[in-house]
């Protein structure tokens, strides 16, 4: 049988097959990379590139700070990073609840820190305290000049001490006599508007001072501590008849009739015999010891 000829037209489309196999087969061994400048050249579109992360939290964090308490909560705007191009991004916004203002709790005052306080004073001035034997004979009121007019301004130690004390303005008639004022008798809680009915008492009675130390004293010094004007809790405004219950009496034999006063009161009585080193005996040094720790328990 003779052989068949092959058609011209068969024979191109091997070649073309073959040619486009030989072209697949390279492009898988050598990929061709795109040319970014080509594509944007060719697509007409500019690229922009993306701002960096380092640029973009530091924006943020400068345009999130919290508003001062009371003001409108801000709206802060997140700025991308310099994007080289002309084209413009639309700015998102966020939201801020208002940051919570910090409150520093004042320190908790405990609740005996008064008492703890005022025990801190009677253990001062009970260990300030000398404890001797009292001396019994040899007084004599004589011994202790009082109502001096120290300053000679017209009024002596008494009726200074009315004008000081009162409640009101006093009242002055000739040579300083006081015929107007106010006086709380505070060692019976009596309210007194007559001068003559009040003591000026020596919160350490003359007769305790001798006994305590100062039969010792010039007399010079006796008469200083019988008119002292500079500790105000050496001479006070009193009731005569509280003044006289008093007498020459230690806290260990007599005590206010005023019951809120008695604490006061036997700090007022240390105060003074510190200051004029004067010395207490046992009992006495016994009783203020007793007294003070009821004082502040």
């Amino acid at each position: 049988m003779p052989r068949r000829k092959t058609s011209k037209s068969s024979t191109i489309t091997i070649v073309i097959v073959a040619f486009v196999a030989l072209s697949f087969i390279s492009s898988m061994i050598n990929p061709s990379e795109p040319n970014p400048t080509a594509t944007s050249s060719a697509t007409g579109e500019q690229t922009q590139s993306a701002p960096s992360p380092q640029a973009t939290d530091s924006t943020a964090a400068e345009s999130l700070e919290p508003s001062p308490e009371g003001s409108e909560t801000p709206k802060a705007e997140i700025t991308p990073g310099d994007s080289g191009g002309s084209a413009s991004t639309s700015n998102p916004t966020a939201t801020l609840s208002p940051t919570p203002t910090r409150t520093t709790a004042a320190p908790a005052t405990e609740p005996d820190a008064g008492n703890q306080e005022a025990a801190i004073r009677y253990e001062q001035l009970l260990l300030s305290l000398t404890i001797k034997a009292e001396v019994t004979s040899g007084y004599d009121r004589d011994l202790f000049r009082h109502w001096v007019d120290a300053d000679s301004d017209g009024c002596d130690a008494r009726k200074e001490v009315l004008i000081q004390e009162s409640l009101t303005q006093v009242g002055l008639g000739d040579r300083c006599k006081v015929e107007v004022g106010s006086w709380l008798s505070v060692y019976d809680n009596q309210l007194i508007t007559d001068s003559s009915k009040l003591d000026i008492d020596h919160m350490i009675p003359l007769k305790e001072a001798w006994d305590s130390g100062a039969d010792q004293w010039t007399a010079a010094k006796r008469q200083a501590f019988a008119n002292d004007l500079e500790l105000p809790q050496a001479l006070i405004a009193v009731s005569a008849g509280s003044n006289r219950s008093k007498s020459a009496r230690d806290p260990s034999d007599w005590l206010p009739t005023n019951q809120s006063y008695i604490c006061q009161y036997i700090q007022e009585w240390m105060i003074v015999k510190v200051k004029w080193e004067l010395s207490v005996d046992q009992r006495e040094f016994n009783t203020l010891s007793n007294v003070a720790t009821r004082c502040v328990n």
